[in-house]
């Protein structure tokens, strides 16, 4: 890629992000309907592009299956909870394998990618909670992993070295590995000490845990990045779709978030349904 082109490319992800980040936080910041509804609308383009990468029609059985699932998981966690969604989320994801036309691996692609997308809904939506930690959580998951993305492409970009994963993602290096990792460092120490100014959560966590806890989230959102990479790759997929100039799609700009809010929700589900980080319940 030429100096123009780079220079091109990097002004329209600054532009995309520029609209996107606000809408998100935004969202999340209100929570309730507004941040359920978001999250559908950005599930349903998510699911979308799935069915686009598998070379399957949005609106046959199995994908008419996941739009359902979808709406069905929205409206059962903003009426009766998180575990009765996650149920429909599992149920629904089942449907699509079944409704699923073609071999078993054909199948199985569609059950992956109705729960992972479901599920990841559903992920979201409990970690968000009603209340202000759960503002805090968001906030700090999406800078954790925006941090990371933006300090590994800067790294990357800057620095070059030796490729991270060759024949998955050609274009990802160690520096940019590193500079993702310190990134998100910086962005979750930052955050942990802002939210209690802000009166989002009670106590100020310790240094090594909101350190460790970027860390984590950046290694496991570069992991999200490569896994999306190697299926696209597999089906002969540059980008999930071209909806976000300068980024590609909904999946490629969720597959790092994707992997690191599971591991802070298992991590969350670990403590007993407190968020570890942010706050003493």
């Amino acid at each position: 890629m030429g100096p123009r082109s780079a220079a091109r490319e990097l002004a329209l992800r600054a532009a995309s992000a520029a609209i996107l980040a606000p809408a998100a936080l935004g969202a999340a910041y209100l929570g309730g309907p507004v941040f359920i509804a978001a999250l559908g609308a950005a599930g349903l383009l998510a699911w979308r592009e799935w069915r686009r990468l598998l070379g399957r029609p949005l609106t046959d059985a199995a994908g008419l299956a996941g739009i359902a699932g979808l709406a069905a998981v929205c409206a059962l966690f903003a009426t009766v909870g998180a575990e009765v969604a996650a149920a429909a989320a599992a149920a629904a994801a089942a449907a699509v394998s079944g409704a699923e036309r073609g071999s078993l691996r054909d199948r199985a692609a569609g059950l992956a990618g109705a729960g992972l997308i479901l599920f990841l809904v559903v992920a979201t939506l409990a970690l968000r909670g009603d209340d202000a930690p759960g503002r805090a959580t968001i906030f700090w998951l999406f800078a954790v992993v925006w941090a990371s993305d933006s300090g590994a492409y800067a790294a990357g970009r800057t620095l070059g070295g030796p490729r991270l994963a060759p024949r998955i993602s050609p274009a990802k290096t160690w520096a940019g590995a590193v500079g993702g990792v310190a990134a998100a460092v910086g962005a979750s120490i930052l955050l942990g000490w802002l939210m209690p100014l802000a009166g989002w959560v009670a106590d100020r966590p310790s240094l090594a845990l909101l350190a460790g806890a970027g860390a984590l989230g950046s290694i496991m959102g570069q992991l999200g990045d490569l896994a999306e990479s190697a299926f696209k790759r597999r089906v002969g997929a540059d980008d999930s779709g071209r909806l976000i100039p300068g980024h590609g799609g909904i999946l490629d700009r969720a597959d790092a978030y994707t992997a690191a809010a599971f591991a802070l929700m298992l991590a969350t589900l670990a403590s007993g349904g407190a968020i570890p980080w942010s706050y003493s319940p």
